[in-house]
């Protein structure tokens, strides 16, 4: 069997990578990318894995005109508000000054206007070239986000019955707008298939749960390297892993993190606080400050020439977390992780300030946070300086690590040859 993965950010999911390399060791693969992804996708790629270039987009005033129609007038998921936070973060990436003034404008134009176009109309208007080859694939697999709608459109337009599409985060659901009905999904866990229903709109009888493959990292380090790696920080110590990409709510961000360094010196002086950057953010000068605290040690070593990040350093960032007294972040995947460790995970919840605009709470408050961590373990959510106090110094409760029971209950943790399996 022939399997096209399509694939987005290749070269920040090392996990992804991962999957097509076991499914190659038994199928034919081609990861298919446009030629702008070509350099990055090329770099990574598996060895006995082919590169396809997807050529389907037309470039004519129909299709212009429809991409600027959808992207200000596209249906929205019900989680409103994580949906405006992924598109504020997208446009205040952008690299050049004057690109990302031009997407923050469109953006604002963007947020004002009703959210009325579903994803499979506008599939539907999108004018495909046909000239990408696929006669020879037998089944396609993307992930979220969606690589290229054309392709998609395309897909969906001539019927091919193997098209599905894997759920790659838990806050996908909650932030994307690329959800066709008329395709099949892969999900984490029966909460993610409930959020896709509930947010997408997806029909239950769709969604099927295969696991998570970010999570087999965790199946390797608990089964394979805990037991016999060094510990990385001789010192004790509580750890923070910033969540946030987005330049006004960094500035929260490091309020939030100055806060708990201060508040950790008063409290727990024996204990350092180590910070992980976040590792999408492009300036980390932007932590610069934090990086003058006594008391504060930066987890930065893992930056690579682009996004990818080295496998021994991802059993690193567990061997930490897991050595750790206790995490502390704002809303991050991590702190998802964190309860597949013996370490109690906190989100903080507190230290800034009521304000118009954009919110540090809002980014705290998103549909995933709330549902699968906040609602799950009130215990685990610190609200203010005397609740940080009272954890930092009684951070070994066992109370504390109910939310890690929990979430290993929710979620199953396997292999990546289980999770490939159950993908092709």
């Amino acid at each position: 069997m022939k399997i096209a993965f399509v694939v987005s950010f290749f070269d920040f999911r090392n996990d992804v990578r991962r999957v097509i390399a076991q499914v190659a060791a038994g199928h034919e693969v081609v990861v298919m990318g446009r030629a702008d992804q070509e350099e990055r996708i090329r770099r990574h790629l598996p060895v006995n894995v082919e590169f396809r270039e997807i050529d389907e987009r037309k470039n004519t005033l129909w299709n212009q005109l429809w991409e600027r129609v959808y992207f200000l007038f596209r249906a929205a998921p019900k989680s409103r508000s994580n949906f405006f936070l992924m598109e504020l973060f997208k446009a205040s990436n952008t690299a050049a000054p004057r690109q990302q003034r031009k997407s923050l404008r469109l953006f604002h134009w963007m947020q004002r206007l009703p959210k009325f176009i579903p994803y499979d109309y506008y599939l539907d208007r999108l004018g495909c070239a046909g000239r990408t080859q696929l006669a020879d694939i037998d089944r396609f697999l993307f992930f979220t986000a969606i690589a290229d709608d054309y392709l998609l459109s395309r897909l969906i337009r001539e019927k091919h019955p193997r098209v599905m599409v894997y759920v790659y985060s838990w806050d996908h659901p909650c932030k994307h707008t690329c959800f066709s009905r008329r395709v099949h999904y892969a999900v984490w866990n029966e909460g993610m298939a409930d959020d896709l229903n509930r947010l997408q709109n997806i029909p239950a009888r769709q969604i099927r749960i295969t696991g998570a493959s970010q999570f087999a990292y965790l199946h390797e380090f608990n089964t394979t390297y805990k037991s016999r790696m060094k510990r990385t920080f001789d010192f004790p110590y509580v750890y923070f892993g910033c969540a946030t990409g987005i330049p006004e709510l960094v500035t929260q961000e490091i309020a939030v993190i100055r806060l708990l360094a201060e508040e950790l010196a008063r409290v727990r002086p024996d204990l350092r606080l180590v910070v992980r950057p976040y590792p999408v953010q492009r300036n980390w000068e932007v932590y610069g400050e934090l990086r003058r605290l006594e008391n504060v040690v930066f987890d930065d070593g893992f930056r690579n020439t682009d996004l990818s990040v080295r496998e021994e350093h991802l059993m690193e960032k567990f061997e930490k977390t897991d050595h750790a007294l206790a995490f502390f972040h704002i809303g991050t995947t991590m702190g998802l992780e964190t309860c597949f460790t013996s370490t109690p995970s906190f989100i903080l919840d507190l230290g800034y300030e009521s304000r118009s605009g954009l919110h540090l709470r809002d980014f705290i408050h998103q549909y995933q946070n709330q549902r699968h961590l906040i609602n799950l373990a009130p215990q685990n959510v610190i609200k203010d300086k005397e609740s940080l106090a009272a954890v930092l110094s009684d951070t070994g409760n066992k109370k504390y690590l109910l939310l890690n029971r929990l979430i290993q209950q929710k979620n199953q943790l396997l292999s990546f040859k289980q999770i490939s399996k159950n993908l092709a």
